[in-house]
């Protein structure tokens, strides 16, 4: 790696603009384990519950922990008022959340529905407040990541063993919501495998037939780039396995639309490392990342068969922005040529997603549920092009500011980080084309993953200017 010569990152923090801190920062590296690291287990390893028989009875509590855990972190690090400088993603953050809840005086908002969307989106968009407070160190944040990478890669191994033994891995109830909402949900998500077995799309840690994809798709992008960093030759190779684990899960679930993400991520992780003058492992990115896409395709093949090879060639033959166009770009086109006419300023809180099915209005005719497939179609609901500018502005400052701390920071480890958190942040606004992302606990993610790095630039930034000479003084 290149070393920077510069005292000061180029990015701005509140210490620099002469703006006073309510509290000291802690400036040593801080290897104790806290919330921060436990909060992103929950959000990975709680739907383990649900592996448990009859558990299906309190399913809606378990899936509704992991929201409320950060909802209350919220409560906990602001019980006490602080002039502390918060990520510049919360302004725009705050704007979507109050355009959400003037949006309740809309005339087809179901007013039940709409409330629980509004609490339902601050307490996925909280950690973008709260997680800076709970990272303070480089080493923290590798830890945060360290816990989203093994929790991932537990998915991903799991959904392996499923397909090989499913009678003993997979889990005994699938998911009561899913199967009313549609009886034919597994056997639709069921094909052949190589030996003419079914396989069912492994769910992983979930209780949803293809729910490894999230982990499969993650493992692989955190495995490929754990494994550039300077560490044993034996470490790297670890986590070359674990990324081609992931990559298999990914193909055997056959979400085509993640496996595309996964490899883009990839790539883009081999650009960023470019950009930092790290040619070296730029190279070895590309040539890793090319091995673990094919190699990983023979593996889903050799178990798969057929049923993998024709889900996966057409990406091959027909270009990924036409596999798109001809698949989940229906709904796109739907969305900008067709609702956006229709609600410009937004259709009512309330109308889709989760909130409809658990407190939406059936006596409101006039204000039927409205389906959405993939996120800006669910913004246009909610607010209107005003909340595509909103919570896209959000997005793009927390896209922004990871981006400036993976080029400009000269702290190799907190580079490290910040290139991975950025990938991680691409991967899931690449989802939002394919589903609504931010309506799931893959924004709660995003904004943890996004807060975390905050903290932890704001820790290294004051660390770097706590030991800068401070001058001659005269008293």
């Amino acid at each position: 790696m290149q070393t920077r010569s510069h005292p000061h990152s180029a990015l701005s923090y509140p210490h620099a603009q002469g703006e006073p801190w309510a509290a000291p920062m802690v400036l040593e590296e801080d290897d104790r384990w806290g919330w921060a690291e436990l909060f992103i287990g929950i959000q990975l390893l709680l739907g383990v519950l649900l592996f448990v028989p009859g558990m299906q009875a309190y399913r809606g509590v378990i899936r509704a922990l992991p929201y409320l855990s950060g909802g209350a972190a919220l409560v906990y690090y602001f019980r006490a008022s602080s002039r502390e400088r918060l990520h510049p993603s919360t302004k725009w953050l705050l704007a979507s959340l109050a355009l959400l809840g003037l949006n309740l005086v809309h005339p087809t908002s179901h007013l039940m529905a709409g409330i629980g969307q509004v609490v339902f989106q601050l307490t996925i968009a909280a950690p973008a407040f709260w997680m800076s407070r709970a990272v303070r160190s480089e080493s923290q944040l590798m830890r945060v990541i360290g816990v989203f990478f093994v929790g991932s890669f537990l998915g991903a191994a799991f959904g392996i063993l499923q397909v090989y033994w499913p009678d003993r891995f997979l889990p005994p109830e699938f998911s009561a919501l899913g199967q009313s909402l549609n009886p034919e949900i597994i056997g639709a998500l069921t094909y052949k495998g190589a030996n003419g077995q079914d396989i069912i799309r492994p769910p992983g840690l979930t209780d949803l037939p293809g729910g490894a994809a999230i982990s499969g798709m993650t493992t692989m992008i955190l495995g490929l780039a754990l494994a550039m960093r300077r560490q044993a030759w034996w470490k790297a190779a670890a986590f070359l396995a674990a990324g081609a684990i992931g990559m298999t899960a990914l193909y055997l679930t056959q979400v085509r639309s993640l496996a595309i993400v996964a490899a883009s991520s990839a790539a883009f992780f081999a650009a960023v490392r470019f950009r930092q003058g790290r040619v070296r492992d730029a190279s070895l990115t590309l040539v890793f990342g090319v091995a673990l896409v094919v190699g990983g395709f023979l593996w889903a093949v050799t178990v798969g068969g057929d049923s993998v090879a024709s889900r996966f060639s057409g990406i091959v033959n027909e270009g990924v922005l036409e596999s798109y166009s001809a698949n989940r770009g229906i709904f796109l086109r739907y969305t900008f040529l067709e609702l956006l006419s229709d609600f410009p300023f937004g259709a009512g809180v309330g109308r889709w997603g989760m909130m409809h099915v658990y407190f939406g209005d059936p006596s409101m005719w006039q204000a039927r549920a409205i389906h959405v497939e993939i996120q800006p179609t669910g913004w246009l609901l909610d607010g209107g092009v005003p909340m595509w500018l909103c919570y896209g502005g959000a997005i793009v400052a927390a896209l922004s500011f990871s981006y400036r701390c993976a080029i400009d920071l000269a702290s190799e480890a907190l580079q490290d980080g910040a290139t991975m958190t950025l990938c991680l942040q691409l991967s899931i606004v690449g989802l939002c084309f394919t589903g609504p992302a931010f309506n799931t606990q893959l924004g709660v993610q995003f904004w943890a993953i996004t807060g975390a790095l905050f903290g932890a630039a704001l820790a290294f930034h004051e660390r770097e200017s706590s030991l800068e000479p401070s001058g001659d003084h005269h008293g």
